[in-house]
């Protein structure tokens, strides 16, 4: 396993997402449900999928001895040196959504900051692929018109005032990003 897989598995959840957004001529409120469930539960493993990916390629390049199957990206990160760069880079891509009893962590203040963000791509990933949740939360008359359940471990958070492709988009940047951060790092110590 390279980095290139890495890489596809960002191509492949835009390209879910790209789906989206064109499912139903654009009309995402008003696809088929099982339509926007298989994309949306797609676009979620990918993109996750991108960085447990990077995180086996990780433990090879860093010769960190991990055996494949026993690989996270939490035992990378902690196998990782401090001064490494991608260890704040990789504990960015996959933030604590649980404490050590197994209670989940709440929501971070700002829910739509980079911080946030991260946080809810692993918890959306989580409910979407693992418990078959719908994210999708629907409005008639103001826009947006569809945005995501802000946190679908806790109802009573809300949903957001963003259009769900929008973030799912700003999502997929902060991932490919910093991906490709780690993925520069990786490459700059080869050569």
């Amino acid at each position: 396993m390279n980095s290139d897989a890495a890489k596809d598995s960002l191509l492949f959840a835009h390209r879910r997402l790209d789906e989206l957004k064109t499912l139903n001529n654009g009309n995402l409120a008003g696809a088929k449900t099982e339509d926007r469930q298989i994309l949306i539960q797609e676009f979620f493993f990918h993109l996750v999928g991108a960085i447990e990916i990077l995180a086996q390629v990780i433990n090879k390049r860093r010769t960190l001895g991990l055996d494949p199957e026993r690989v996270t990206i939490r035992t990378v990160s902690c196998r990782l040196v401090t001064a490494d760069p991608i260890k704040s880079l990789l504990s960015q891509l996959y933030p604590i959504t649980r404490s050590s009893d197994q209670r989940w962590l709440p929501l971070p203040h700002d829910p739509y900051s980079e911080e946030g963000s991260h946080f809810r791509i692993v918890v959306y990933r989580h409910w979407v692929n693992h418990c078959g949740e719908n994210l999708l939360h629907f409005r008639s008359g103001p826009e947006p018109n569809v945005s995501l359940i802000l946190d679908p471990r806790n109802p009573s958070a809300g949903t957001s005032n963003l259009a769900a492709t929008d973030e799912l988009e700003t999502f997929w940047s902060l991932v490919n990003s910093k991906c490709r951060r780690i993925i520069g790092v990786l490459a700059s110590a080869v050569s």
